[in-house]
């Protein structure tokens, strides 16, 4: 396997680890935006962008990645969900984020397949 394939994703999850691990006093109290759960919205791009960009590098090792890039993602998430409240004393674990993460790898799912697959700017991802 080559790993230069994957140094997207890889720097993707170095960030979604840094948010989500980060220590809630070190989150901003007010939001720069009053969007009702906004951290919701926070994870469902956090995990639409982490799987996005899993495809190509699957796709270029000739893998099933239509299955493995949300697979993948997914265990991330659950596993990102899980640990959260180990690593941070002030976060917890909550099944509304993972569903949030899970509805963002949904809908990368569909986006890649329908707009970014086989089109010229795939390249991009």
């Amino acid at each position: 396997m080559n790993i230069r394939f994957f140094y997207k994703p890889f720097i993707w999850l170095l960030i979604i680890s840094y948010g989500l691990y980060l220590p809630a006093e070190s989150l901003p109290r007010k939001p720069f935006i009053n969007i009702p759960h906004f951290d919701k919205i926070v994870h469902f791009g956090l995990f639409f962008v982490l799987c996005l960009l899993l495809f190509r590098p699957l796709k270029q090792l000739r893998k099933n990645y239509l299955f493995w890039a949300p697979l993948i993602s997914v265990i991330f998430g659950a596993v990102f969900e899980l640990t959260q409240h180990l690593f941070s004393s002030s976060r917890n674990s909550n099944i509304y984020d993972f569903v949030a993460n899970c509805t963002g790898i949904g809908i990368s799912l569909v986006f890649y397949y329908f707009l970014v697959s086989n089109k010229k700017w795939e390249k991009y991802f």
